[in-house]
């Protein structure tokens, strides 16, 4: 009976131990500070963040009003518990933006599919070995905890258009990240998925924080007819005073016209529609705005700091892809490399200027020598030219003068013309005769 006993205490123990814990609920705080467009200095038209790409039905005349009642609110569900899973958690704070495959709308919204699959180090290893490279395990797995530090780092901090979540405890994270591999397709990721107990309360602080406070401000002026028709948008504080319960359900999930302008009439309004939620999760966010309303004397919560104005411009693009770049060398063998190739460079360009000014001098000297060469020669000739020349060309004139007797005498004049053909003449032997000692020579 004893051994009984202990068998039944070790199978509850055994599965208890299976089971995965529960997270405990997270208490509830109010929404604050400005919106996250307004941060931006964005205009609601110039951005994609917060549109599920539809919107509400055009007005109608009649007979599509919402229901007057008011669902009350009690004590009972304040103290109500959901489960909610990777998958619910990112359908509450992330689907608004990224959508509901995780790929966003570049430039301004990123994907989250392949920053998701750059923290596997399987999936590492396989890109790396289609691209033909070489990595080891450990390279791998060093690279795909860096990227999931950043992953994280820009869940709790935000960057430059993607706000902060610091309302998310570490449960709800690792809940989310298990299930961003299991969208992105990375192997195993169906054993990690996780899931946590929250209240009531807290699934509408996930609606109000991450979705509704990225076009909505949490206090300010109820805006007039005219205001909203100009491009006001209604701080989140005034939500429950402007519309009831089932307004504020048709108004979310489905859309309604909003009464806008001078004289104030009905339009379909800018808000898109929330189709993915719930409505009870919707009757959720309600009864946070009552149960927390958006206090004027509580801080804005910390933001980093942008200097973006426009939308889609300097957009800041997150390095979690994993590149071939990141693969090389030893640091010694790189540091060496940067040494030698320098030096090398160094050496080829003075020897080659060296090279090409003893290739100019040696070609001017011989210039030089053929020069002068051609010149002696070219005088000799040409005084034998007009030796000859003098003795039978008809350009030689006789000139007659008188001697002491009284005789007549004949002589040359010293000064014979030269005539065109002596040119061809002189050219042609002085060049020959070169020509031919140049070939004796050789």
């Amino acid at each position: 009976m004893k051994s009984l006993v202990l068998v039944c205490v070790c199978v509850l123990a055994i599965s208890a131990l299976g089971q995965s814990p529960r997270a405990k609920t997270v208490e509830a705080t109010p929404v604050a500070g400005e919106s996250w467009l307004k941060h931006l200095h964005r205009a609601f038209e110039e951005t994609s963040m917060g549109k599920t790409g539809r919107l509400g039905p055009p007005h109608a005349s009649g007979g599509d009003e919402a229901p007057s009642w008011q669902r009350p609110v009690s004590a009972d569900a304040t103290n109500q518990t959901v489960t909610l899973h990777g998958s619910d958690l990112y359908r509450l704070n992330c689907w608004g933006c990224h959508g509901e495959f995780g790929l966003g709308a570049p430039p301004e919204i990123n994907s989250v599919i392949n920053p998701t699959r750059a923290m596997s180090t399987q999936v590492i290893l396989e890109r790396m070995k289609n691209l033909g490279m070489d990595m080891s395990r450990a390279d791998a797995a060093v690279l795909a905890n860096q990227s999931k530090a950043a992953l994280l780092e820009r869940l709790h901090k935000g960057g430059t258009d993607m706000p902060p979540f610091p309302h998310l405890s570490e449960p709800e994270v690792r809940a989310i990240v298990a299930y961003l591999k299991q969208l992105a397709g990375v192997p195993g990721a169906e054993r990690e998925q996780a899931a946590v107990e929250e209240s009531r309360v807290r699934v509408g602080e996930h609606i109000v924080k991450s979705t509704c406070h990225i076009c909505h401000n949490a206090t300010g002026e109820n805006p007039n007819p005219q205001q909203i028709f100009n491009g006001s948008i209604p701080p989140l504080g005034t939500l429950t005073a402007r519309t009831s319960l089932p307004e504020f359900e048709r108004k979310i999930r489905s859309g309604a016209p909003i009464v806008m302008g001078t004289p104030p009439s009905p339009f379909r309004g800018r808000m898109p529609v929330f189709y993915y939620l719930g409505e009870d999760e919707v009757a959720d966010a309600y009864l946070y705005l009552r149960l927390y309303p958006p206090d004027w004397t509580v801080p804005d919560p910390e933001r980093p700091v942008t200097e973006q104005k426009q939308a889609a411009s300097k957009i800041v693009q997150i390095g979690f892809g994993i590149e071939p770049t990141t693969v090389g060398p030893p640091s010694s063998a790189r540091d060496l490399t940067v040494i030698i190739f320098p030096v090398a460079a160094a050496l080829l360009l003075g020897g080659g200027f060296w090279f090409t000014l003893r290739e100019i001098r040696r070609l001017t000297a011989v210039s030089h020598s053929r020069k002068a060469l051609v010149m002696s020669d070219g005088s000799v000739t040409q005084h034998a030219i007009l030796s000859a020349s003098s003795k039978s060309r008809p350009g030689m004139h006789p000139v007659t003068r008188s001697n002491d007797n009284g005789g007549k005498v004949a002589e040359h004049d010293d000064e014979p013309s030269f005539h065109h053909d002596d040119y061809h003449t002189f050219e042609s032997s002085w060049l020959t005769r070169w020509l031919e000692r140049k070939d004796e020579a050789a």
